[in-house]
């Protein structure tokens, strides 16, 4: 039995939907306090465009993952966030391998949420970024 204070241990025991379980998705720490998430995902090398670097689509859908995964142990898994827009920086590139990222939950409203997250090299360089807004949609 998991214990009902730990947000992410239960998150860690459902299954991942298949596009997050495609991207590589593996839950590093959640910290409810700052309403923050730090996770890896795989840049396999399927992901890389012609020039050998992680396509900026495949870093939108990391970012879209760890931003929702991020709200959903805020809520303690009575929300999903799907996204109304999303708006992604891209500072250096991504290279294959394990990609690390941070989510965080910015704004929690009524029916709104606000988000903001991170692709960060091996050496914490910030390369990439994303804010977006999501509604919030009650699971079950």
């Amino acid at each position: 039995m998991i214990p009902d204070t730990d947000p992410a241990a239960r998150f860690g025991a459902l299954p991942l939907p298949a596009c997050t379980r495609h991207l590589g998705f593996s839950l590093v720490r959640f910290d409810p306090a700052t309403r923050e998430l730090e996770a890896t995902f795989d840049g396999k090398p399927e992901f890389c465009n012609p020039r050998g670097v992680v396509q900026g689509g495949f870093q939108a859908a990391m970012l879209d993952d760890v931003m929702a995964v991020a709200l959903i142990l805020t809520t303690e898994g009575k929300f999903v966030p799907p996204t109304l827009e999303l708006k992604v920086s891209y500072f250096e590139p991504v290279m294959p391998g394990p990609v690390r990222a941070r989510g965080r939950v910015l704004r929690l409203g009524r029916s709104i949420v606000f988000l903001e997250g991170d692709l960060l090299g091996h050496d914490g360089r910030l390369l990439a970024r994303a804010s977006a807004t999501g509604k919030l949609l009650a699971i079950g």
